[in-house]
């Protein structure tokens, strides 16, 4: 019966879920909970202009590798954030090697635990999801997987 409960109910948020697209607003992405590396728990500034989305190993050390060189307030200077979603990763690995690594970083990671996250955010393999908001709204949502694309986003 619990079993059968648990399904229902998570059926219910899958179909209450609604899908970042065009014209949604940049506060539904609050929904979500968000903390850094250190624990501090994370809202989305109502002035960020682009969200940088990390669903991989390797295409977030491809945001924080290229993030590692620049100034510590790059991100805030251009009004972006960056989001890994981390779900996928065994809580072991996240306690022992990810979070200290990540600790040291000089800018600034929102992490996301849970597994919803990837049915709200859309995005591919191998590549970042960027979501350009204008007046809180997406203005675009667009898939990057280099270096300098990354780049010249955040410049954009």
């Amino acid at each position: 019966m619990r079993k059968f409960l648990a399904l229902l109910s998570l059926g219910f948020s899958l179909v209450s879920a609604e899908s970042l697209e065009l014209n949604s607003l940049l506060s539904s992405i609050n929904n979500y909970k968000y903390e850094t590396p250190q624990g501090r728990q994370m809202k989305v500034p109502k002035s960020t202009r682009l969200v940088i989305f990390a669903f991989e190993k390797d295409t977030g050390a491809l945001a924080n590798d290229f993030l590692g060189t620049q100034d510590p307030f790059y991100m805030s200077k251009h009004r972006a954030i960056f989001i890994a979603d981390i779900n996928r990763m065994p809580t072991i690995i996240t306690n022992m090697f990810a979070l200290p690594k990540m600790r040291k970083y000089k800018h600034l990671v929102y992490l996301h635990y849970e597994d919803q996250f990837e049915n709200y955010i859309p995005h591919k393999e191998e590549q970042l999801t960027l979501a350009r908001f204008k007046e809180g709204k997406v203005e675009s949502i667009t898939y990057i997987s280099t270096t300098k694309e990354l780049q010249a986003a955040i410049q954009k």
